[in-house]
């Protein structure tokens, strides 16, 4: 192998042992906001998923590959229908169904990664704007930053990279509470 092409293998590797280091950035949080009307319903039937819970666990690896599979295979099992469409109804959060609105997909992603290990503190549903419009995703928080899983995108992103205004995010140490969004960080939470 000639010596241009050794040396960018050995960059292309090191950039893809590293890369996920690059993006940490965590969402900072402020005081506790108002709960989405959708999520105090889907409390309702789902009261293990909105209690409280140790946030004390150790943030895992990325993962990236695995975040990105478990992104792309529910984004493709679930076709993006409104709720009244979907449901008959203004609003209805679940993450069992072949069709519904971002919070279906953030809920069913979010129950994918459960199942390959992650914990719900680590799987946090987070609301904002994109281009403009509500929307919601979800992060899965890393000791190599906050990765972002959206139905609109098939790449996983960093939150710094992402396109998305936050404004409020799931507590991790409270599944039925949610935090203010107030920027981002470079300190591990």
């Amino acid at each position: 192998m000639s010596a241009p092409l050794f040396l960018l293998a050995f960059l292309a590797s090191v950039f893809a042992f590293v890369s996920p280091s690059f993006a940490s950035v965590w969402l900072k949080t402020g005081n506790e906001t108002t709960r989405p009307y959708g999520h105090v319903e889907y409390c309702s039937r789902n009261a293990s998923d909105c209690r409280g819970r140790s946030a004390s666990a150790k943030l895992p690896s990325a993962r990236l590959n695995l975040l990105r599979n478990v992104n792309n295979a529910v984004n493709r099992a679930i076709t993006a229908v409104d709720d009244k469409d979907a449901f008959g109804r203004k609003e209805y959060w679940t993450a069992r169904t072949r069709k519904g609105d971002c919070e279906d997909f953030a809920l069913a992603k979010r129950a994918k990664l459960m199942r390959k290990g992650f914990k719900p503190s680590q799987l946090l549903l987070t609301m904002g704007y994109s281009g403009g419009v509500a929307h919601t995703v979800l992060v899965v928080r890393t000791r190599d930053g906050d990765f972002v899983l959206d139905n609109l995108n098939h790449e996983v992103k960093p939150v710094r990279a992402a396109s998305m205004s936050f404004l409020k995010i799931q507590a991790p140490e409270n599944g039925g509470r949610w935090l203010r969004v107030t920027g981002k960080t470079k300190q591990t939470p």
